[in-house]
């Protein structure tokens, strides 16, 4: 069997053996990566206010649910976001068991140079996930504390109080996005790189419908819980 072969019928024994695993107590893994992710999504969301403390403007913005009346299609919107920044998320995983367990066997096929670059990619891959990582989250905290003054004076609420005010639904939802990143770093600590391919779809179907519900909330249910508060 070629390299190439091999790597194909290792990853799915690997996924296999550890959704088997893990289906004795599937909330342990669940949870274990949740409580990362809800660390990461809370530091989004205090690097959100500095910024908008800092670099925000207060001026016309179209927000779903917020400036504009709360429909399904408002909703559909934010979960097709939402979905778009998880998928990049859960291909963090994929990439890492590319390079931490593929790799070495795909490595032996080969000699010399050739060898050595395929062994060189674990690191690069690695150093290349940190930056798209944090080039993530300073992306969405820039574009989530530019706008939040906008929103803010809609309401004729102070940045510190509308945040507060969304943290409530804003920190599940941030916990699903960063969901299978809390994984890829649990894993990573644990170096158990074989189960990674599981638990990027484990990781993004937990996920999906807590961004779903996360979307309705946000368009039907903060705004009026705001504007109360306001």
């Amino acid at each position: 069997m070629n390299s190439e072969r091999m790597v194909v019928v290792a990853g799915w024994a690997d996924t296999r053996a550890a959704l088997v695993r893990w289906n004795a107590d599937i909330r342990k893994p669940i949870v274990r990566w949740a409580r990362v992710s809800s660390l990461i999504g809370l530091l989004m969301l205090v690097a959100t206010w500095y910024i908008a403390m800092r670099f925000g403007r207060a001026h016309h913005a179209h927000f779903d649910g917020f400036t504009d009346a709360p429909t399904l299609i408002a909703a559909g919107h934010i979960f097709a976001r939402n979905m778009i920044v998880l998928v990049m998320h859960a291909l963090i995983c994929v990439a890492g068991y590319m390079a931490a367990a593929s790799m070495p066997i795909a490595a032996d096929a080969y000699t010399g140079w050739v060898r050595r670059m395929h062994h060189l990619a674990t690191p690069l891959t690695f150093a290349f996930i940190g930056v798209v990582t944090v080039g993530s989250l300073l992306t969405q905290a820039w574009a989530l504390g530019r706008y939040a003054p906008a929103v803010a004076e809609v309401y004729h609420l102070s940045i510190t109080e509308l945040l507060l005010l969304v943290a409530p639904h804003a920190i599940p939802e941030l916990t699903a996005i960063f969901l299978p990143l809390g994984a890829w770093l649990v894993i990573a600590r644990d170096r158990q790189y074989t189960d990674l391919l599981a638990a990027s779809m484990l990781a993004t179907a937990v996920a999906i419908p807590v961004l779903a519900m996360a979307a309705l909330i946000e368009v039907y249910v903060a705004p009026v819980l705001i504007l109360a508060a306001s």
